[in-house]
């Protein structure tokens, strides 16, 4: 199913006819797709560039989280692939793929708080000290809160 678009795919489940070819279509379906971000994101020029101390450091992630979601240990939350993908300065379609992968909500240009992180990975604003102080002065919820 992989190599059919999202809209043959919408045709193929709007034809099912009862749950066995439901049970088939999900089995031919696969896993979700959330294993495949730290591959996707490893596999990335600017992500090979950077030192895991330097991607660490910019994300701004607590280092244990870090190391969990870098070793596979842990699936990120939004925020925090949204932080990996700023630190990383990836683009504005690299970072929707990412979202996307995780089955995670791409970030959304009508929502406001979504609107300063596009405009953050636009002017390539990677550090989370800036992301979070450019949050903050408009009243939205910072990307990175955690320490350490």
């Amino acid at each position: 199913m992989d190599q059919k678009t999202t809209g043959e795919l919408m045709q193929v489940l709007n034809h099912l006819s009862d749950q066995s070819e439901l049970t088939d279509y999900l089995d031919e379906l696969g896993e979700p797709l959330a294993d495949a971000f730290l591959p996707y994101y490893n596999a990335l020029p600017q992500v090979q560039s950077l030192s895991k101390t330097q991607l660490l450091q910019m994300s701004g992630l607590n280092k244990t989280t870090f190391y969990h979601i870098m070793n596979g240990n842990r699936q990120p939350g939004r925020d925090h692939i949204i932080a990996l993908c700023l630190a990383a300065g990836l683009t504005i379609s690299e970072t929707q793929r990412a979202l996307e992968l995780t089955k995670q909500g791409i970030l959304y240009s009508k929502n406001r708080r979504d609107a300063i992180l596009i405009f953050c990975i636009n002017r390539r604003i990677t550090n989370h000290m800036d992301v979070n102080e450019l949050l903050d002065q408009f009243g939205e919820n910072l990307l990175v809160e955690e320490k350490g």
